[in-house]
């Protein structure tokens, strides 16, 4: 009997291990001047205009990223890169370990909302890392 669950636990503890979770890595170009905000970045400029208010919102980059505990690179277009990676996954909600240039941070991406991080200048603008779970 102890046997068994100690198999158990340990199953549970690799399961853990192994947890992986797909995450829309977005790069968005980001401008104080006027100009197009592309579609599906309203909620993004919202967001942000607490802070620094953003006329034109420019999608630069999109594509699906398999996060798990060993960190996965993102090249920026302003020549660095972002590193992220999966810290926990508990109840459809992760917390993702966001590295760029300027810091680190660790936050909670859930299946509605999305996760905002600077990531550096460019072209007279802001980079923005936008992260979301697939629709």
């Amino acid at each position: 009997m102890r046997l068994a669950l100690l198999a158990l636990v340990v199953s549970t503890a690799a399961l853990a291990d192994d947890a992986k979770v797909a995450v829309k890595a977005e790069v968005v170009h980001a401008q104080v001047k006027a100009g197009v905000v592309d579609p599906g970045l309203e909620a993004m400029q919202a967001a942000l205009a607490q802070g620094k208010r953003y006329g034109a919102l420019r999608r630069v980059s999109t594509q699906k990223v398999l996060l798990e505990k060993k960190p996965a690179g993102l090249p920026l277009p302003n020549g660095t890169s972002a590193e992220m990676s999966l810290v926990t996954l508990e109840q459809g909600v992760a917390t993702i370990k966001l590295k760029v240039p300027k810091g680190e941070t660790t936050s909670k991406l859930g299946r509605d909302g999305s996760l905002y991080q600077q990531a550096g200048e460019w072209q007279g603008g802001d980079l923005w890392l936008v992260l979301s779970q697939p629709k």
